[in-house]
């Protein structure tokens, strides 16, 4: 018996085996049992990659704010007015948009493998941000989950959103880690006030580490009690049946689509037919973008009818 061939399992092989080839198995065993997981540099990206997207985010953060940002010095807000803005923390939006390292990044092997077993090849992006923190203070951890509750507070068991920070400097208790409190994906509701706080643990990792969790997972953050700079570019995903927080389904650009891969097309929903105007739907759009084990399922639908006929 061979695992990852089987033919009743086609749209979950190929998530199978990446996650194998990637030696990520224990990774998965975490995001199961713990809700979150940590991967190590040397299994996300190589350091000169590491290093161009880090001095992405250093340059964006100068062109937004109108200051000078360095890692041991820390920062301010300067000309930026994007909401929110917290002692010491401003957040950097639509970064997809702003240069083609991110499109490298929302493609990554090991932030593709873990989200695309986390959300069961469902998932579309729908954010992509940068966490810029300094010293500050903060009253709580502001534990919170990420997915959006039903009217009577319940989440779905399944992971409807998922996160990743890539973190670009190290994490550690004192920089002002995230905070998780292990095992919350299962009680799938959000936390009542002050909740967890003493169950949360500091997610320590060096700079180069991917941060992953499932969208029911309580988080927040610990405070920066320590000079200089705390980046990461957070890679946020939801359900395609779920409106995305940011804009990129009509945005993306002809070039964008054309220079990547048809997974591209699928991350930020160009292939989706829906929100049309008074020209109706353009089926086309799905068609063009359409995985292969898409494909092979629609081959098999036809058979079957035309063999029916």
């Amino acid at each position: 018996m061979e695992f990852g061939k089987f033919k009743s399992t086609d749209a979950l092989n190929k998530t199978f085996n990446r996650v194998k080839t990637l030696g990520l198995e224990t990774n998965i065993y975490e995001l199961d049992t713990y809700g979150f997981t940590v991967v190590p540099p040397d299994k996300v990206a190589d350091k000169a990659f590491f290093e161009r997207i880090r001095e992405t985010v250093l340059r964006i953060c100068k062109e937004r704010t109108g200051l000078d940002f360095s890692l041991d010095s820390n920062g301010g807000f300067g000309e930026y007015k994007a909401q929110p803005q917290s002692d010491g923390q401003f957040l950097l939006f639509y970064l997809l948009m702003a240069d083609r390292v991110f499109e490298e990044w929302v493609l990554n092997p090991t932030l593709y493998a873990l989200i695309d077993y986390l959300m069961r090849g469902q998932q579309q992006l729908s954010s992509l941000t940068s966490f810029v923190k300094w010293k500050g203070e903060r009253d709580t951890l502001g534990l919170h989950s990420d997915s959006p509750p039903d009217r009577d507070g319940h989440l779905p068991a399944c992971s409807d959103v998922a996160n990743a920070a890539y973190c670009l400097t190290d994490y550690t208790l004192d920089n002002g880690a995230i905070a998780m409190v292990p095992g919350s994906h299962l009680y799938c509701r959000q936390p009542g006030a002050g909740e967890g706080e003493k169950r949360a643990v500091p997610v320590e990792a060096e700079a180069g580490s991917l941060i992953a969790w499932h969208g029911n997972t309580w988080h927040g953050a610990f405070p920066k009690k320590t000079d200089g700079l705390r980046l990461n570019v957070t890679s946020y995903h939801c359900h395609r049946r779920l409106k995305t927080q940011e804009a990129y389904q009509w945005r993306v650009t002809q070039e964008m689509l054309d220079r990547n891969p048809p997974e591209f097309a699928r991350l930020v929903g160009a292939d989706d037919h829906m929100g049309w105007d008074e020209h109706g739907p353009d089926y086309t759009r799905g068609v063009k973008y359409m995985s292969e084990d898409a494909k092979k399922r629609f081959a098999r639908l036809a058979n079957r009818k035309k063999k029916a006929a």
